[in-house]
């Protein structure tokens, strides 16, 4: 004769203790509570989400970390941690250019001209405007 207690799942493994017992453990856990606030979901959420993972062992979670090694096994272009770190490292120090608008803008010290004249898509020197005299507006004169 089969057992259909409610803590039976799919596939014939069962939980040790019934799941109203565990749910209700879990409920009242301090560690379980805090998990919850830190992933910003009600309690009772994350508690069933923990209850459907212990009844369902053969579903496949939903992030899995696994190490550089074993992805760089699978296939060799994904990057590593340490690849992404630098990659990132060089989009801040701006050794990477994502877009013009984020190349230095001239004023910085730490790069060439060249780097300021490539953000402006111009050759020329961008040291200023030759200013013709004669455009000047003088200010008025005080009279006393």
């Amino acid at each position: 004769m089969a057992d259909h207690n409610a803590d039976s799942t799919p596939d014939g493994k069962k939980l040790r203790r019934p799941v109203e017992v565990v749910r209700a453990e879990l409920l009242a856990d301090k560690d379980v509570k805090e998990q919850a606030r830190l992933l910003q979901l009600p309690v009772e959420a994350y508690v069933e989400k923990i209850l459907d993972y212990a009844l369902h062992p053969q579903k496949p979670p939903q992030i899995q970390i696994v190490p550089d090694e074993a992805l760089k096994a699978q296939d060799p272009s994904i990057p590593t941690v340490a690849e992404i770190q630098t990659h990132l490292e060089k989009v801040i120090s701006g050794e990477i250019v994502i877009s013009p608008a984020q190349m230095r803008d001239g004023f910085s010290d730490d790069r060439t001209r060249e780097r300021y004249q490539s953000a402006l898509g111009t050759a020329n020197d961008q040291q200023g405007t030759p200013v013709d005299p004669s455009t000047v507006k003088k200010p008025p004169s005080s009279q006393s």
